[in-house]
């Protein structure tokens, strides 16, 4: 048996060598060019560290032996920085006809067409986005998600046209959303519905003004609801979160809606009202709360709004990481970004959904896509998926292996007030801005399950009658509780012997299709 034990020991001792040489193997940032998802998990699967992927190629950490290997193979690799620093990546997104000088100064990288990578300092991150250059923060490593339980949950979610829905979707209130945009976009210190606010994620106050109006707002609701704090680049910031718990069997998957609450602009620490980017977007999350949290569904619903984004999706990737650290079951994400704005003429009420090219989020933007026709909303939807972008909070869902889409309004007809001081809801078609939410409400709505009560047989000498009445009107700046109220009328025969009935028997809302 010495023998034996010393060929295991051998063994052990080699391994260990083995991962210890593998983990100080110096690693290289890189691109490799690829074709579609399965090739995209293939090469997750063979140890590449995957830090983005764009149409049709990827960055990535890989060892020279990696780069050897794929390249012996016929892949297209391309070396950019031999000595990474993951901490400071990130993509720069530079606007058409701005050229390379103003990254003069910074170590970059060409990427894709209009995208860099570059190291970018404390000050990098602040000067960046006042030229109109967006951000995005490369993680250390995604995770590409692999099987297909998330996109069958989706597929399955699908139960066509319910009435039920319906009623939900026909709920939401323009008013209620030019409400909060109005809110958004003020100076508390001026006239209501003033376009001198900012909610810029440095401006400490700002932000904690409009933080403190969405607790406020989700609390009235009735859900329950949490600050979730964070600091970026030496400033304190907040993501507001709030939750509808599940009722059913499934309370512990979660669907979540969301978007970014702060705002920037050229001048932001002065004024940054933020109208479309992105009050639009909040304002739909929390009039979806509203009509939402009135109900009751199988799964958990999270309405969650996010500072940072404009600093590079510092907020939603600080969230995502902490759910995936948490084990949280995430069967869904939807964010909304820039949901208000169209030119008119041509009034074509065009808009995307970002999906990229996980099935699993595919299958959602399939989802929403389809509750479009299904509810009567007046959009027409472009779905992306090799080009989609990653310049919203729904790419840090993606990051960390949760399905995700984004929602926004059609880059072909972007929104000339972008990140100035004149993105206010006066440059807004507020209309886009009810059929986003609308579609939003019946897609959340049916991923997450409507769930209800009802009473089981009763013993032929008892009668048992359940009436119930939920009464609420919107206004623009209301919050509620609903009202509900419920009477059983038991009756029995003289010679029966009463016993008690409760509704106890939880059973999904019937959808019929139309």
């Amino acid at each position: 048996m010495r023998w034996f034990r010393t060929v295991i020991t051998a063994l052990l001792l080699m391994a260990l060598l083995a991962t210890l040489a593998s983990a100080q193997t110096p690693r290289r940032l890189v691109t490799v060019e690829f074709t579609g998802w399965e090739q995209l998990q293939g090469l997750a699967s063979r140890g590449l560290q995957i830090l983005n992927y764009q149409d049709g190629v990827l960055a990535a950490l890989a060892s020279d032996e990696q780069v050897s290997r794929l390249r012996s193979e016929g892949g297209v690799v391309r070396l950019l920085d031999a000595e990474p620093d993951t901490d400071s990546y990130y993509l720069a997104y530079v606007p058409a006809g701005m050229g390379d000088e103003a990254l003069d100064g910074l170590v970059h990288y060409p990427y894709q067409a209009g995208i860099e990578i570059v190291r970018a300092s404390a000050l990098d991150l602040e000067r960046l986005p006042t030229l109109g250059i967006g951000l995005v923060k490369l993680p250390r490593a995604m995770k590409i998600p692999r099987g297909d339980r998330a996109r069958q949950m989706v597929e399955q979610s699908r139960l066509g046209y319910s009435g039920s829905i319906q009623t939900m979707v026909d709920a939401v209130s323009s008013a209620s959303l030019v409400g909060h945009v109005c809110k958004l976009q003020d100076d508390d210190q001026q006239a209501y519905c003033n376009a001198l606010g900012t909610r810029y994620s440095y401006a400490t106050a700002g932000l904690t003004e409009a933080a403190d109006y969405i607790r406020g707002q989700l609390s009235g609701y009735g859900l329950t609801v949490s600050s979730d704090p964070f600091s970026f680049n030496g400033y304190p910031m907040v993501n507001v979160v709030a939750e509808l718990p599940g009722t059913g069997p499934n309370s512990n998957h979660i669907v979540v809606l969301c978007a970014h609450f702060d705002s920037t602009s050229r001048t932001p620490f002065i004024a940054a009202p933020g109208a479309d980017d992105n009050a639009s977007g909040s304002a739909g999350v929390l009039e979806a709360a509203r009509i939402l949290s009135q109900r009751t569904f199988d799964r958990t619903i999270r309405f969650v709004l996010f500072s940072g984004e404009e600093q590079g999706l510092i907020g939603s990737a600080h969230y995502a990481s902490a759910a995936a650290a948490r084990g949280d079951v995430i069967d869904g994400v939807i964010n909304l970004d820039m949901i208000g704005y169209e030119s008119v003429p041509p009034g074509d009420h065009i808009v995307e959904v970002h999906a990229g090219l996980d099935p699993a989020s595919i299958a959602l933007a399939d989802a929403l896509i389809a509750n479009v026709a299904e509810y009567g909303v007046q959009l027409q939807v472009q779905k992306l998926t090799s080009g989609a972008t990653n310049r919203s909070d729904h790419a840090s869902f993606w990051n960390v292996g949760y399905p995700a889409v984004l929602g926004i309004e059609d880059f072909d007809d972007f929104n000339p007030y972008y990140h100035s001081t004149s993105d206010t809801l006066s440059n807004m078609q507020t209309y886009m801005m009810v059929e986003f939410t609308r579609v939003s409400v019946a897609t959340v709505a049916e991923l997450a399950g409507e769930w209800t009560t009802t009473l089981p047989t009763v013993s032929a000498t008892q009668t048992c009658t359940p009436t119930a009445t939920e009464t609420y009107t919107p206004t623009a700046t209301s919050s509620h509780t609903p009202t509900l109220t419920a009477t059983y009328i038991v009756t029995a025969t003289p010679t029966a012997t009463p016993t008690t009935v409760m509704p106890t028997t939880a059973l999904f809302l019937p959808h019929v299709r139309r």
